[in-house]
């Protein structure tokens, strides 16, 4: 981050906590989104390390896993296809959002 930035909004007279809210977050947005659908990305492909690693003493809490149980330990696919949907609705809720300011981002180009 610039410090020719910061200093250009203080001399604006910005607050501390207005630099970091106007200029600060906004240029660190397009970084922060990337690291959020990559992190969660690699949340929900954790499941196969686990099982890998592990096998049928899962002990480690994660959405997959409790997918997993409910499928094929307690016989219930109903409530494994219910956690897989809010597993794709959770991802979605970051994706779509970044997707379209990236189509609008570019069409702005």
């Amino acid at each position: 981050m610039p410090e020719e930035l910061r200093e250009a909004a203080r001399v604006d007279g910005c607050t501390e906590w207005g630099v970091y809210r106007h200029v600060v977050l906004p240029l660190l947005r397009p970084v922060t989104l990337s690291a959020l659908i990559i992190l969660g990305h690699i949340s929900l492909k954790v499941f196969d390390l686990i099982v890998a690693v592990s096998g049928k003493q899962i002990i480690t809490d994660v959405p997959a896993v409790f997918m997993w149980v409910a499928v094929f330990d307690s016989n219930d696919p109903a409530k494994g296809a219910t956690i897989a949907s809010y597993i794709v609705l959770s991802v979605a809720i970051f994706v779509i959002p970044y997707l379209i300011w990236s189509v609008r981002k570019e069409r702005r180009s």
